[in-house]
């Protein structure tokens, strides 16, 4: 939902001193007046002319004026035409780099565990929510099913896509099944399955496992009722969160009040879903901006997302924080985080 008020055409004195005013409360939270973005940012204009163009820029709507201090701070709007016209992108480090790579790459290519590694890669490197919004598998196709007997009644069940995701899964057998039987129920899933989709294989399997004949009936009635359960890659839920310690520490959620709606919002995962799914994205990361967000709870937060894909699906990663963030850092954290999450599970 994009802002009503459109964005104002500034000069160039005043897209310098917005940049300096937006920076400024970027790093300290703390409004700024026009004698110190003199000092601080080396603007070769008098204390006085800084003070009229910021006033000239609220008068815009591009900065406010609390009430408790004589310094100006961004408005949504500000934040705005900042991300949008003055914002230069940031660049992440070499050794942050590695340690996103490092961390996604040091699990197995399983979709739950890819996924939880980027949450904390997100919450780690941002201070903020990171969530990660899991794809929908149904069309991906099946590329191979393993069955390894541990035991007479136990068996690892290894489920591959051809997308990359993978899953394992430990069953129980009701009785003692020989590796020869496993091996005749792993040829004969193969032979029927292997080139399905996971939503084929959910509605058809009964009938695609019958007329087998000397394969076991118990193994492969098994699979049959258990379907739902082994064919379902969405994991217990669709949107995995890490960074609720570090976000509360956030100046923004010093209140008890404050504190207690972030916390709400991050329980309502449905809410979290809608807001990383912006119809306004305006490149490959989506950027919403307070009172921008479709829900009045997400008022005074901001949400950044991007696309990750598999072969078959792609899902959405992101952050959400209050609007006071490093844009330009952070829009350089998604971008990379989200190729080498593609990457790992395509």
């Amino acid at each position: 939902m994009a802002l009503q008020q459109p964005t104002p055409q500034l000069t160039e004195r005043e897209k310098l001193i917005l940049r300096a005013v937006v920076q400024h409360f970027i790093l300290t939270a703390n409004p700024v007046g026009s004698r110190h973005v003199a000092r601080k940012f080396g603007i070769a204009l008098s204390a006085a002319t800084i003070r009229n163009v910021m006033s000239d820029l609220e008068e815009m709507g591009l900065l406010s004026h609390p009430h408790t201090s004589a310094g100006r701070m961004p408005s949504d709007l500000g934040y705005r035409l900042y991300v949008d016209d003055l914002m230069d992108l940031g660049e992440l480090t070499g050794e942050e780099r590695e340690a996103i790579e490092r961390e996604i790459e040091s699990v197995p290519a399983e979709l739950e565990g890819v996924l939880d590694a980027t949450t904390r890669v997100l919450a780690s490197a941002s201070n903020l929510l990171g969530i990660v919004v899991i794809p929908e598998l149904q069309k991906a196709v099946l590329g191979r099913i393993e069955l390894a007997r541990l035991s007479e009644r136990r068996l690892l069940v290894v489920i591959t896509l051809e997308s990359g995701p993978m899953k394992s899964i430990m069953v129980e057998l009701e009785q003692q099944m020989s590796e020869e039987s496993v091996r005749h129920v792993t040829a004969a899933l193969n032979r029927r399955l292997v080139g399905l989709t996971v939503g084929a294989i959910r509605e058809q399997i009964a009938s695609r496992m019958q007329n087998l004949g000397e394969t076991p009936q118990s193994l492969i009635r098994l699979f049959v009722e258990s379907t739902d359960e082994l064919f379902n890659f969405s994991g217990k839920e669709h949107v995995k969160i890490g960074g609720r310690a570090q976000v509360i520490n956030q100046p923004e959620f010093s209140t008890p009040g404050s504190m207690r709606g972030i916390i709400e919002l991050v329980e309502d995962k449905d809410i979290i879903i809608h807001l990383l799914q912006n119809p306004d994205s305006r490149g490959p990361i989506s950027i919403s901006i307070g009172r921008e967000n479709p829900d009045t709870r997400a008022k005074d937060l901001s949400v950044l997302s991007a696309d990750y894909k598999t072969s078959s699906s792609s899902g959405k990663l992101g952050v959400i924080g209050p609007t006071r963030m490093d844009y330009s850092r952070l829009t350089s954290l998604l971008e990379y985080t989200a190729r080498v999450v593609s990457k790992r599970l395509a």
